[in-house]
């Protein structure tokens, strides 16, 4: 900035000299006037010294851009820019006609990103068939899966490689932080050996040793280790990436050729060449004549030359098969025999050399020959067998007891289930396999030596031991052993550092410890977490984690021992190499023995780092006891005393509010997953849990909040609907008018209740709008229709006295033929009235009855007609009804009434009593209507005095009654409670039949049995049977008299003599 304005300074003083613009620019600085358009102005200049001016500093950030890739499920996978820029070497400065290097690494990078490798690779003839097996194709599956044998990785050539993998992965740091690199990789598509494709994947490691790459796949999340042909950069060239693949093509092709090439030839049986006689090959005889050799030697030499020969004469028939059969042998076209020709090369050994060791006269034929008598190695077949058994020694000093190459953490038991499997596969190959192995690489090579040092058919001990045999034997089991210590020593070792480096940092933790941090931040960290748990809360209220903290140690402990213990029991190969000797049946190798110091520390550091382990899971679960009460809240019941509870609809609006904030606060405070050291715990189970019971509290509260609004709006509808249907409908009749005139008067004030209600529904209605909840058609058309009501109402009330006035008219003229009709239905029931005095036939007393009632049903009916038409007379301001006819009607009537009603009752009685059981029959309530029939029909008697025919009705029906009383009293006595069964047999000798008293029994099945002929003795016999009952009951007391008498006798004696004996 001071630059910018140093030059407006010298833009704007150009007058100045030149001494004087170099004195201004060293020591003032001009501020400018105003921005051009101002009016002109003289300014008087402002010269601020430079170390006046305020220094200031602006950091510049390297801005960084980043790729995303998305993978499985929608994840996004961030990668610096630089893991994608092409590699461009220029010269420091461009020449002409030259991009420069960031114009030109762009366009690259562009270019690049345009390619499909797909088509690429599919124009290029790369298809699957020529690109697989990949390497663990060809290590799991069989060889004759797929058209090729080997794998292309086999092939490649590295000089294609741009960079070294430090060099690559230097692209992806930024700050601290280490990104993976981008790429696109012929991988397997769910860990599925049998399909490969070419998928996006992040390099994220490269192992020195295997020299394989680390990739993590974005289509199915998995990880897979491949050698460097089987992806490319996205910052590599695509087409010299398809140009290596194709040379390792060609690689492969003649390495496939030469394989089957040497099949042929090895396959080939020449008879002629093998009968072939050496005195053509002179200069060979004349060479082997001149040496001083052994025959032995030379019958060596001369098969070798002869297989050289058999082997060059095989080639040039196969040359000649091809030439003429090409058909035959299409996969040797365009193939060079000659490359594969066996070719000798000089030793180069200097004369110097040569003089040197002469002038040291040694004795090299006598050294030769004592080494060779001292050392086990004294010929090819030991070297090779001991050479054989190093191999086998080697692979089993790579492998492990225990795996400890998890792709990602594993729960306790499937921990243990790993290793357990893991550690029995490789006791097993130990203990069968290996020894096997051995054997039959040591057989297979001694046997062909046939006898001597190392003959293996030895039988006899004492030869054996002066054998080198048997120091080959102790050789190879020290071997093994040293195999097996080194085996054990790397497993133990391995699984320690895999269970115990994350546990490290507990190691200083006190046992009181308290968790210092949040949720989501980590007190101890580890990239590569062990054991995979879960924590949640059970129903006693305890946080608790899916596999109990205290469990880890004793089964750790259990499996690095009894992992361990399984290397036990390897033996040795002495039996099984010298098939003819009998060797001890408990010959092993020493195993655990070996590292019995090094296991000891190593389980000792186990069982500290997990005993200090438990301290920070405990202290981080006692973190969510505050969540336990939420966790374990039952939603429906805590609904069905938020309902109950009734709360008005702002504290309901900030339940939600609450629910929605604790919702929130638990998305944001709460992790998916935390690692603790070893750990890593699985909280997003009890944290979504604990979400979706706040999102269904929070729908039930809306529902229910819902469901009450839907309920006050019925309610407040119902009512509109209600006052618009009494004022808006139609009269029937005069009355129903002045109901709802008079009803119509209150409307004004129900009306502004209604809206007082509506207007508090609308306000409750807000809090559903505030949370934008949308409401059904349904309950939406129901708001809007409860806020209309009250207009209808009114608009409806003002049209109402208009309409009744119509209405009364029409009442008026119906009133007034009502009137009519009622005069004429008086005259009807008078002369119906006048008719009962012509009936007189007591035996049609019930007929007679159902007439009366009719009659009487059409006065009463006749009665309240007359009090309507009165009323209505009132209503419409007329002259009262008169009702005198009908009163009279009414007291002429009343007479016939009472007598047919005595008449008809009392037959009912009669039949009743008569036909019901005895036992069931009230005598009381029998007696009681009796006498009130009788007393009927004596008034009636009086009230008909002047009509003799009617009178005498009466008089028979009295006659009736006095005659049904001996009955009744007859009734009574055999109702008596001391009538017994021998009273009963009485009754039946009286008779003169049988009678059987049942409960069922009735009063007619006695009068057929002739009882009405003995009506005095029933009562007789009813008398005595009272008096035969009180003699017993005097009898019975008198009795209990005399006991009492005699029990206190006897107690009085009792006493007496305890009196006496304590004078005594």
């Amino acid at each position: 900035m001071v630059d910018k304005i140093e030059m407006m300074v010298a833009s704007s003083n150009a007058s100045l000299s030149s001494n004087e613009e170099a004195k201004a620019k060293s020591k003032s600085v001009c501020i400018l006037p105003p921005r051009p358009g101002t009016a002109v102005m003289t300014y008087q200049e402002l010269h601020i010294p430079r170390e006046q001016l305020t220094a200031a500093f602006y950091p510049i950030q390297e801005a960084q851009r980043w790729l995303t890739l998305v993978g499985k499920n929608g994840k996004g996978h961030r990668f610096p820019l630089p893991t994608i820029l092409p590699k461009v070497i220029q010269t420091r400065f461009v020449p002409k006609r030259h991009l420069p290097k960031d114009v030109e690494v762009d366009r690259r990078r562009r270019q690049y990103q345009k390619i499909n490798l797909t088509e690429e690779l599919e124009k290029a003839g790369l298809t699957d068939d020529v690109l697989q097996p990949t390497e663990e194709q060809y290590n799991v599956m069989s060889e004759f899966a797929f058209p090729h044998k080997f794998p292309l990785s086999f092939f490649d050539d590295s000089n294609f490689d741009i960079n070294s993998p430090e060099a690559w992965f230097e692209l992806g740091i930024v700050g601290d932080t280490h990104y993976p690199l981008p790429a696109r990789a012929y991988l397997p598509y769910n860990l599925s050996l049998l399909s490969c494709q070419w998928v996006l994947a992040a390099v994220t490691s490269y192992n020195n040793d295997t020299g394989l790459w680390t990739l993590h796949s974005l289509e199915d999340d998995c990880i897979y280790e491949v050698p460097k042909l089987q992806f490319m950069f996205l910052a590599e060239d695509p087409h010299k990436y398809i140009k290596r693949l194709r040379a390792a093509v060609n690689e492969r092709h003649k390495g496939e050729q030469l394989m089957l090439m040497e099949l042929i030839v090895d396959c080939v049986l020449h008879e002629d060449i093998e009968s072939t006689n050496f005195y053509n090959f002179k200069p060979v005889e004349d060479i082997l004549q001149a040496s001083k050799v052994s025959e032995q030697c030379k019958r060596r030499l001369r098969s070798e030359v002869n297989l050289v020969f058999e082997r060059l004469m095989a080639l040039y028939e196969l040359e000649q098969f091809i030439i003429k059969m090409p058909k035959e042998f299409p996969q040797f076209r365009n193939i060079n025999l000659k490359e594969f020709v066996a070719q000798s090369f000089r030793v180069e050994f200097s004369e110097q050399e040569r003089q040197r060791i002469k002038a040291l006269r040694l004795a090299i034929e006598k050294k030769r020959y004592a080494y060779l008598k001292a050392t086990l190695y004294y010929c090819i077949g030991g070297i090779e067998a001991m050479m054989g058994v190093a191999i086998e020694c080697q692979y089993i000093e790579t492998l492990s007891i225990f795996t400890c190459s998890f792709s990602k953490p594993l729960a306790l038991s499937d921990f243990l289930q790993s290793q357990e499997a893991h550690s029995d596969n490789t006791a097993t190959f130990l203990k069968v396999y290996w020894p096997q192995q051995i054997t039959t690489v040591i057989t297979v090579t001694l046997r062909a030596l046939g006898k001597g040092w190392l003959d293996i058919s030895f039988n006899n001990w004492t030869v054996y031991e002066m054998c080198k045999i048997s120091r080959f034997i102790l050789q190879v089991k020290f071997r093994m052993q040293e195999s097996m210590e080194v085996l054990l020593e790397s497993s133990l070792n391995n699984f320690a550092h895999f269970v115990c480096d994350p546990c490290l940092q507990f190691l200083n933790l006190k046992p009181h410890y308290k968790w210092t941090s949040d949720f989501i931040e980590t007190e101890f960290p580890f990239p590569k977490p062990v054991f995979a748990m879960t924590l949640s809360i059970s129903d006693d209220r305890k946080v608790f984690y899916s596999t109990d903290p205290d469990e880890f140690l004793p089964s750790l402990v259990d499996i690095f021992k009894r992992g361990l213990e399984k290397s036990a029991g390897v033996r040795c190969i002495d039996s099984d190499v010298m098939t003819g000797m009998k060797f001890a049946p408990n010959l092993y190798l020493l195993t655990v023995e070996l590292i019995e110091d090094r296991y000891l520390e190593q389980d000792a550091l186990i069982r500290k780092c997990y005993t200090k382990s438990v301290i920070p899971l405990r202290a981080y679960a006692k973190l969510y006891e505050r969540f336990i009460d939420f966790y374990l809240l039952p939603v429906n019941q805590y609904m069905t005393d938020y309902v109950t509870t009734r709360k008005p609809s702002s504290q309901v609006k900030a339940d939600i509010l609450e629910h929605k904030r604790q919702k929130e606060e638990l998305r944001e405070i709460l992790p998916a997953y935390i690692t603790i050291g070893p750990f890593y715990i699985n909280v997003d189970t009890t944290k979504q849990i604990m979400i979706k019971k706040h999102i269904e509290i929070i729908r039930r509260i809306f529902e229910y909040y819902v469901d009450r609004m839907y309920e006050t709006n019925d309610a407040i509808l119902d009512r509109c609907i209600e006052v618009h249907r009494k004022i808006a409908e139609r009269p029937t009749s005069i009355e129903h008018l002045y109901e709802i005139r008079d009803y119509a008067l209150t409307v004004p004030e129900i009306v502004e209740q209604l809206r007082a209600d509506i207007q508090i529904m609308w306000l409750e209605y807000d809090l559903l709008d505030s949370f934008f909840y949308n409401l059904s058609d349904h309950q939406f058309a129901m708001k809007w229709n409860a806020f209309a009501w009250p207009h209808q109402i009114t608009v409806r009330l003002s049209t109402l006295k208009e309409e009744q006035k119509i209405d009364i008219e029409e009442f008026l003229r119906q009133h007034a033929s009502e009137c009519q009709a009622f005069e004429e239905r008086l005259e009807s029931l008078n002369d119906e009235v006048q008719a009962f005095s012509l009936v007189f036939k007591a035996d049609r007393a019930q007929e007679t009855s159902v007439d009366v009632k009719k009659t009487f049903a059409l006065i009463k009916e006749l009665e309240k007609l007359g009090q309507t038409l009165q009323f209505r007379q009132e209503l419409f301001e007329l002259e009262p009804l008169s009702t005198e006819f009908l009163e009279s009607i009414v007291a002429s009537f009343s007479p016939y009434k009472l007598l047919w009603y005595a008449c008809a009752n009392f037959q009912k009685l009669e039949e009743a009593t008569l036909g019901n059981p005895i036992a069931q029959v009230d005598l009381d309530d029998v007696w009681a209507h009796l006498m009130e029939y009788r007393n009927d029909l004596v008034e009636s008697v009086n009230n008909f005095s002047e009509k003799p025919e009617i009178m005498d009705v009466a008089n028979i029906f009295i006659g009736k009654i006095d005659e049904f009383i001996p009955v009744y009293n007859s009734v009574k006595d055999l109702r008596n409670e001391n009538w017994m069964y021998l009273h009963w047999v009485e009754l039946s000798q009286l008779v003169g039949q049988d009678i059987k008293y049942t409960v069922s029994m009735n009063y007619q099945y006695l009068v057929r049995k002739g009882i009405l002929d003995h009506l005095p003795e029933v009562h007789d016999i009813s008398v005595r049977a009272n008096e035969e009952a009180e003699e017993i009951r005097r009898a019975i007391e008198e009795e209990e008299k005399n006991k009492q008498a005699e029990l206190d006798a006897l107690l009085l004696r009792k006493q007496l003599r305890k009196c006496r004996r304590d004078i005594l």
